[in-house]
């Protein structure tokens, strides 16, 4: 078992995050088709009732009026004016503000209303945009597995609670189309949020209490290449369509969730990542902001020698895992929650590791763990000596069935030894080792139950 292989087939990483709290937002507003000219301002698509406005940065709003008229914004004690330019496009800054702390998970801050006047010839015309709380917005992308909504509860899939429970007044999700809007989190609106997305941000505002909006732009069945913006690739149709509107509306990060539709690619994945993170990262000229995505979940039943889907999903899983060398990625590893089919029906593992990932990297929750990150291994005789980073407690062999915690089973007993190394934990197991389908080692000379995993 070479480097390689154990990568990609354990899929385990470790993101870091470095950066200053308070960071300039976007330069130029995006380009867009001009509305029809009104002195009443016009503005941005994520600006409506109900929208999460992102903290601690210097908060860009932007739009349209009549040519030369004096646009005045007024928020939260804050006033900033700018005439509008010959084409009648203007932005203003407003300076960075702060969210207010939740009590819950079911706590709200009162919401504020921000106020645009534009005058021109006399004339004057007000706009109210209401119910804005402040907090951190994540746009959330990519393809069928991201777009999928929560509807009506199905057994196994998550709690059975989810969606009674799901009285989260601080937890908006926006909706593009034809008919824009803010949907505020409740029993009866929570079915129409993403899955992969609400478990996120549910998870993140239950640690973090603070507001929460998510921005879906996910297409089923889309490759990479339509989302990317620069050189040496054209600028996608579905990046001019979902993303090219958001562009400089304030962001804390991004999830991504794709790479089964390019997975002919193998390792040429790669460049086509990481130029999709930094070419949204130079649109958005708001600094190196968190960029989280999905490692490719286990698919179908197979053997190491003949796996479904061929190597293709391994070297895409191993392309993810060398993107972590750009600054401020990581990446949730979901190799054990897997299934049949394309689309596994276990989204609350996926969103909650990525919202482990955001709380230890950019929360400050370093106590909280992070799927292990594989460090290096040695071979000697018949047996692999592994190190891992981030597994202080060590690993363990259990078995996971759908969104439960991993047990361990009569069957799977936690035989393996751990070493505490000054280098990082070192794992040993059983002489004499049974491969497991998802290549972890099971007791020696049996064959080992299904699902076996060495993390949580």
């Amino acid at each position: 078992m070479n480097k390689q292989s154990l990568i990609a087939t354990a899929g385990i990483v470790l993101a870091l995050f470095s950066g200053s709290t308070v960071v300039n937002a976007a330069k130029e507003a995006p380009d867009q088709a001009p509305p029809t000219p009104t002195l009443q301002a016009q503005c941005a698509a994520p600006f409506l009732d109900n929208a999460v406005l992102q903290q601690k940065i210097k908060l860009p709003v932007w739009g349209t009026s009549l040519p030369g008229a004096k646009v005045t914004v007024r928020f939260d004690g804050q006033s900033q004016s700018t005439p509008a330019d010959g084409t009648g496009k203007w932005r203003v800054l407003l300076d960075p503000m702060d969210a207010v702390k939740l009590q819950s998970v079911n706590d709200c801050p009162a919401g504020k209303t921000m106020t645009i006047t534009c005058e021109k010839d006399g004339k004057k015309a007000v706009k109210e945009i209401k119910n804005l709380v402040l907090g951190d917005v994540w746009l959330c992308a990519g393809q069928s597995n991201m777009a999928g909504a929560l509807r009506t509860y199905k057994p196994k899939l998550y709690p059975a609670d989810t969606l009674e429970k799901a009285n989260y007044p601080a937890l908006r999700q926006y909706r593009s189309g034809d008919d824009d809007a803010w949907v505020v989190c409740s029993p009866e609106t929570a079915p129409v949020f993403k899955k992969v997305a609400f478990f996120f941000a549910r998870r993140l505002q239950r640690d973090a209490l603070i507001p929460i909006g998510l921005m879906p732009a996910a297409v089923g069945g889309s490759r990479i290449e339509p989302w990317l913006n620069q050189a040496p690739y054209e600028v996608g149709g579905h990046y001019r369509k979902f993303i090219a509107p958001l562009v400089g509306y304030g962001l804390r990060g991004t999830l991504w969730y794709q790479g089964e539709s390019n997975e002919k690619d193998r390792r040429l994945y790669q460049p086509k990542l990481a130029a999709l993170i930094t070419g949204w990262r130079k649109a958005w000229n708001q600094g190196d902001f968190p960029f989280y995505y999905v490692q490719l979940p286990g698919i179908g039943t197979s053997t190491l020698e003949n796996p479904a889907g061929g190597d293709g999903r391994a070297e895409i899983r191993q392309a993810c895992v060398e993107t972590l060398a750009i600054k401020n990625t990581g990446l949730a590893v979901t190799i054990d929650v897997g299934a049949k089919g394309e689309h596994p029906p276990n989204k609350y593992n996926t969103g909650v590791r990525l919202a482990r990932l955001a709380l230890h990297n950019d929360y400050g929750f370093k106590n909280l763990t992070i799927c292990p990150l594989y460090k290096s291994h040695t071979v000697k005789g018949s047996s692999v000596r592994i190190t891992f980073d981030n597994a202080p407690n060590g690993l363990m062999i259990a078995r996971k069935e759908g969104f439960l915690p991993p047990q361990t089973h009569p069957q799977c007993p936690n035989d393996w030894g751990c070493k505490h190394a000054p280098r990082g934990p070192r794992h040993r197991g059983p002489r004499k080792k049974h491969r497991s389908p998802k290549g972890v080692d099971g007791l020696a000379g049996k064959k080992p139950p299904p699902r076996h995993h060495t993390h949580n």
